[in-house]
């Protein structure tokens, strides 16, 4: 980015959500129980709804939407507290279930597969034990779900006041060693327009509070249970991993396929916590054939 577009970037944290949405949101918004959702939509066919996981939003797809909506109708969603969507202050796995029972009604889909990152993948698990009958097929991608000690530096963002300091510090510097140590194998993977593109909608006002509200709440890794129903259930389930993942090791990915007899395990080499933005045509030559059926 050219010097003189560094100095009128607004800071972090700091821009109205509606100013930001109306200059930057790609896609279209709808009101879902009195809370703004935006998400954007491609393709046709069979419907299939992406949930992005903690640090991102709708963006964390853009190296797999275009091959997916070749074959389906693609709906790419912002959860609440992340993207063009409302911010919150007390995120829980309940919240996103509301919200994405909310759009499906709203927009008509009867049935669709889902496709879940990290907290994304908790949140599919999470709807899926709860409205059985709506979801057609399970795609956990480096999922959140089971316990999962963490490193210090995550520990440092929980305590109140420093979090809030480091989420504000000006420049890229923080943001980017947050990719670089909980999300990327490879940082070559995110170059600077990448990296803006991602992180472009933490500019909105509340965007540190919900994150923060988030990691101290810690409810990601709560879902053993819910694992356990799902594997009751007659539901096809693809975990996909990427293979240096150092958030969610891929142990964790292994142990959510042991549990769930029905499911298939896709482990992507030379990725981390997003392999799907790592290594989108490995990511993508798995997902396609089994959203197909194959």
């Amino acid at each position: 980015m050219a010097e003189s577009a560094r100095a009128s970037t607004p800071s972090w944290d700091s821009q109205p959500l509606d100013t930001w949405t109306a200059r930057y949101a790609p896609g279209q918004l709808i009101c879902l129980n009195g809370k703004q959702t935006h998400y954007v939509v491609k393709g046709t066919g069979k419907p299939v709804i992406l949930l992005h996981g903690f640090f991102f939003d709708g963006t964390l797809w853009c190296r797999n939407l275009d091959a997916l909506a070749q074959s389906f109708k693609v709906y790419v969603l912002d959860l609440w507290g992340f993207g063009y969507s409302e911010r919150i202050t007390e995120p829980s796995y309940e919240r996103y279930v509301e919200q994405l029972a909310a759009f499906m009604q709203a927009l008509d889909i009867e049935k669709a597969s889902l496709i879940g990152q990290s907290l994304g993948g908790g949140v599919a698990m999470q709807f899926s034990v709860q409205f059985p009958g709506k979801v057609d097929q399970l795609v956990l991608v480096d999922s959140a779900g089971l316990p999962n000690p963490e490193p210090f530096s995550a520990r440092l963002f929980k305590i109140r006041g420093v979090g809030e300091c480091l989420m504000a510090i000006p420049g890229n510097a923080i943001r980017s060693r947050m990719l670089r140590d909980f999300f990327l194998y490879r940082a070559e993977a995110v170059p600077p327009d990448l990296f803006r593109r991602l992180t472009w909608f933490q500019r909105i006002a509340g965007t540190s509070a919900a994150a923060l509200a988030l990691m101290r709440l810690g409810f990601a890794d709560k879902l053993e249970a819910v694992v356990q129903r799902l594997a009751a259930l007659d539901l096809p389930v693809l975990v996909v991993w990427g293979a240096q993942d150092r958030a969610i090791p891929l142990a964790l990915g292994r142990r959510i396929h042991q549990m769930l007899p029905r499911s298939a395990l896709a482990v992507i080499s030379d990725a981390g916590h997003v392999p799907n933005l790592e290594q989108p045509d490995a990511f993508n030559s798995q997902i396609v054939p089994f959203l197909r059926g194959q």
